[in-house]
């Protein structure tokens, strides 16, 4: 049995070597980004065993505006980033894949953002990620 943390909406678990995040669309209803980043630190940490993972994020359930904004909130914080091996955002539309890939080439981060609508292209780059990582290092 796999370990999965849910919290108002959020739903984290680990599944073959890659960190997996869901939100759903209700989530907004009470969203503090603050708490939501702590949330996120603290499931990371629980779940990773001190293993650097990639870390997928299904964007597709949300609105263009709630998945921008969590796309934001996850490229930028430091907390969360210092804990996984890459980014990886599933999203529905090619509007919110080229809003979200113009982001990851202006921003500093030193993490990849990998930016699929096709799940399979995401879970493949995951794993290709993490493969390097663990094969190189």
């Amino acid at each position: 049995m796999r370990n999965v943390i849910q919290y108002e909406g959020i739903k984290i678990w680990v599944e073959d070597d890659i960190m997996h995040c869901k939100l759903h669309p209700d989530f907004f209803k009470s969203y503090n980004r603050i708490r939501t980043e702590k949330t996120l630190v603290n499931a990371i940490t629980f779940l990773n065993d001190k293993k650097y993972m990639p870390f997928h994020i299904d964007l597709k359930q949300l609105r263009g505006t709630h998945a921008v904004e969590i796309f934001m909130l996850i490229s930028k914080s430091v907390s969360i980033n210092t804990l996984i091996v890459s980014r990886v955002f599933l999203v529905r539309s090619t509007s919110l894949n080229d809003l979200h890939a113009l982001n990851s080439i202006t921003s500093k981060t030193g993490l990849p953002n990998g930016i699929y609508a096709d799940n399979n292209l995401a879970l493949r780059y995951c794993q290709n990620d993490y493969q390097f990582l663990y094969n190189v290092g």
